[in-house]
């Protein structure tokens, strides 16, 4: 039985002092998050970082305006953007309210302002993601997907991270994705890949990426843009996979998603 609910909380801060932050902070949001986390329910907070595998949660850091060296000064006022799709996540995140304090890196910020929403205008309640699934079904076959990378994206490989964005292990991502979120049945990745035969890469342009988490952390992933022709799939098949874009697009695709890399922008196109 699918559970899996999707929302964004936005975290409105302002600062109390000046710094700089990396260009890629996803390690020092990472921790944030975390932070604040255990700052609403300890135990809930240890269990959830000490937890192997994926996390079921992306967040970024918006600013208000141009960063030159995205540099911030006292007083600015920045966006924390965190997507979810775990309820007992949402549990502990509808816990935060204004006045308390972030700290990410060097900055200290307090919360000012929090909103909650849904992702592709779907209603903010538990289970929406069959919401996503019924516009899917109401909604003509998609005949193309294009995927822009934003971030740096990267996926695990048997000799070492593999850069180039293959629909197998596009959507096998995804699927992993998926099935860390709160279901009883979890989605059939080895079907998944079989689908990904049938969906065929159209065009592609971009390059390789460095980024750095620390003088000692470096990934190289991809950003560019890849598309990929579905008209060899039937309507259920294309149904599932556009399915899984979408829902790739809200929680991220690839390695160290939860800290920023592997955000992706995706169109669907009927002709």
């Amino acid at each position: 039985m699918v559970k899996i609910m999707l929302g964004t909380i936005t975290l409105t801060l302002q600062t109390h002092n000046s710094g700089s932050l990396p260009e890629f902070p996803g390690r020092f949001l990472h921790a944030a998050v975390f932070s604040l986390i255990s700052s609403i329910d300890e135990e809930a907070g240890n269990y959830w970082h000490d937890m192997s595998g994926i996390k079921p949660f992306t967040v970024t850091l918006d600013y208000n305006q141009p960063r030159r060296n995205y540099v911030i000064q006292e007083g600015d006022i920045l966006f924390l953007r965190i997507n979810v799709w775990h309820r007992d996540w949402w549990y502990i995140l509808a816990e935060i309210s204004e006045s308390m304090r972030v700290q990410i890196g060097p900055l200290q910020a307090t919360i000012v302002d929090v909103y909650c929403e849904a992702p592709f205008g779907l209603p903010f309640r538990e289970e929406n993601i069959l919401d996503l699934i019924q516009l899917r079904l109401e909604s003509k076959p998609a005949r193309k997907i294009e995927f822009e990378f934003l971030t740096p994206t990267l996926f695990n490989g048997t000799h070492g991270d593999i850069t180039f964005p293959t629909a197998e292990l596009v959507f096998a991502s995804i699927v992993d994705k998926w099935n860390a979120g709160d279901i009883e049945d979890t989605l059939d990745k080895p079907r998944v890949k079989e689908l990904c035969e049938r969906v065929i890469l159209s065009d592609w342009s971009g390059r390789t990426k460095r980024v750095y988490f620390g003088r000692d952390r470096g990934y190289t992933g991809f950003v560019g843009n890849f598309a990929f022709n579905l008209s060899k799939l039937s309507v259920e098949e294309n149904q599932l996979i556009t399915v899984l874009a979408l829902f790739g697009q809200y929680c991220g695709i690839g390695r160290l998603s939860s800290q920023g890399l592997g955000q992706v922008k995706i169109l669907l196109k009927n002709k």
